[in-house]
């Protein structure tokens, strides 16, 4: 928080614990006290405030109760500070309105608890201009989950994304960044799938000069740079298991050692993770350190794939559009088969399409003009026996194919190959999953890894 941004009303009937906690408040804004209820009433009517923290024994016991929805019905966040423990004033006390319940002494920690869960809850605007600027959806559904970034905020707990690629996971971990710490230089990065295994331990917690050959001089790891800010793991699965248990303690501890290090470094960060596996398949099948785990989870934000928010593509396809400098128009019939088609890529697959569309010679976009992978059926019987064969001699990859690889990537293909041939393979064998995997030739752990992934349900053997 900046100084002098906020206004804080302090209602305290005692003169210690009052000045303890103004002092504490003055580094964040300006302050105004009250030592009763009649002085709270008078600069409640009279003065706006944001925070207000009322003492709920005031000239008689209990008295600040009464206050509570005085000061929620003036638009400020009440919150209470007090030595009472018992669970029936506590639960009053929330009946009346207040958002939090905090007992004395109040020490820093706890103010910047609360002022983290006041600027979420204040900023609504922010997260609206996110769905509509950013994360572009009108899926309630999708809206209403993310809501837990408002309980992220208040709770120093880890954030665990899941979702398909191309879903906008590193769009949701900034997002939590941005609303905690409002410092995007703290907002490390890493994909751990895109760093080689000899190379990630070291790109992770550092190194010394001559700590390994190459080293020409020192160097912070991704874990030193988010101090005080947020170490954002991607494709967390994708980490070695020999480096697990070394990742697990750091994060428990909050200190490790550099390569070729003996000074322990602490680091204190917010922990976000994200995957597009199923890390708990991958705990039972051995790939992944369960305790490793169940440290990462905390917050859970699930994101959808693009296929299940339907409704939303036609409002990404005019986002997207709206980015580029050059203006295009869409035929009908394209609008209908790009909101017709199942985009495996998800978002990141329908950006990289609609720039395509848009680097056109011509600016009326018709259906000639949309990669062929999109337009399958409709399409091939289009194409002429060249364009079907092979893309290289001995290949058994044809045009389309390529494109699809060229546009969303061999990992995302080789899903969407996966799927495709598990759900084929079922529908020929009427849904028997054991002649379909002696068909498939792959193991049970796999069969239901891509199962899930596509929500095929099986029958009866």
């Amino acid at each position: 928080m900046s100084k002098k941004t906020l206004n804080f009303l302090v209602i305290e009937d005692d003169a210690l614990s009052r000045l303890n906690l103004v002092t504490l408040l003055k580094d964040h804004g300006l302050v105004r006290e009250a030592e009763n209820s009649q002085e709270a009433t008078k600069l409640i009517e009279s003065e706006k405030f944001d925070l207000a923290w009322i003492d709920l024994d005031l000239e008689r016991d209990l008295a600040g109760l009464d206050l509570i929805p005085l000061v929620k019905s003036s638009g400020a966040y009440p919150v209470v500070l007090s030595g009472r423990e018992e669970e029936t004033n506590i639960e009053e006390a929330y009946l009346r309105g207040c958002e939090d319940y905090l007992s004395k002494p109040f020490d820093k920690d706890a103010l910047e608890l609360v002022l983290r869960k006041y600027k979420v809850l204040s900023k609504e605007s922010t997260l609206k201009k996110f769905f509509s600027r950013k994360y572009i959806t009108q899926d309630q559904k999708l809206i209403d989950s993310l809501k837990i970034i408002s309980e992220v905020i208040s709770a120093n707990k880890p954030v665990f994304i899941k979702g398909p690629t191309g879903t906008g996971k590193t769009l949701i971990a900034k997002l939590v960044h941005e609303l905690i710490f409002e410092n995007d230089d703290k907002f490390i990065h890493l994909n751990c799938s895109e760093i080689p295994e000899n190379l990630l331990e070291a790109e992770l917690f550092g190194y010394e000069k001559g700590a390994f050959s190459g080293a020409e001089s020192s160097k912070k790891g991704k874990f030193e740079l988010a101090d005080g800010g947020t170490l954002f793991l991607d494709e967390i699965a994708t980490m070695p298991m020999i480096l697990q248990k070394k990742i697990l303690k750091a994060i428990d501890e909050k200190s490790f050692y550099p390569l070729g290090s003996e000074k322990m470094v602490k680091s204190d960060f917010r922990l976000v993770s994200a995957t597009c596996e199923d890390l708990e398949q991958m705990v039972k099948d051995g790939d992944f350190r369960e305790d490793l785990y169940f440290r990462i989870e905390g917050f859970n934000i699930e994101l959808p794939a693009l296929s299940k928010r339907k409704g939303d593509i036609a409002l990404l396809i005019k986002h997207f559009l709206g980015q580029g400098k050059r203006r295009v128009v869409l035929s009908a019939e394209v609008k209908t088969l790009l909101e017709k088609y199942s985009w495996p890529g998800n978002i990141r697959e329908l950006r990289k399409v609609v720039e395509i569309l848009q680097a056109k010679a011509h600016g009326i976009i018709k259906v000639d003009d949309l990669p062929s992978h999109i337009l399958g059926v409709t399409k091939s019987s289009c194409l002429d026996s060249s364009e079907l064969s092979p893309a290289l001699e001995g290949s058994i990859l044809n045009k389309m194919q390529m494109e699809y690889i060229q546009i969303n990537g061999l990992k995302a293909f080789v899903e969407k190959v996966e799927e495709d041939a598990v759900s084929q393979v079922l529908k020929n064998n009427n849904d028997k999953v054991r002649k379909s995997l002696g068909v498939l030739k792959i193991s049970n752990s796999a069969f239901y890894r891509i199962s899930e992934r596509i929500g095929k349900g099986c029958g009866q053997e």
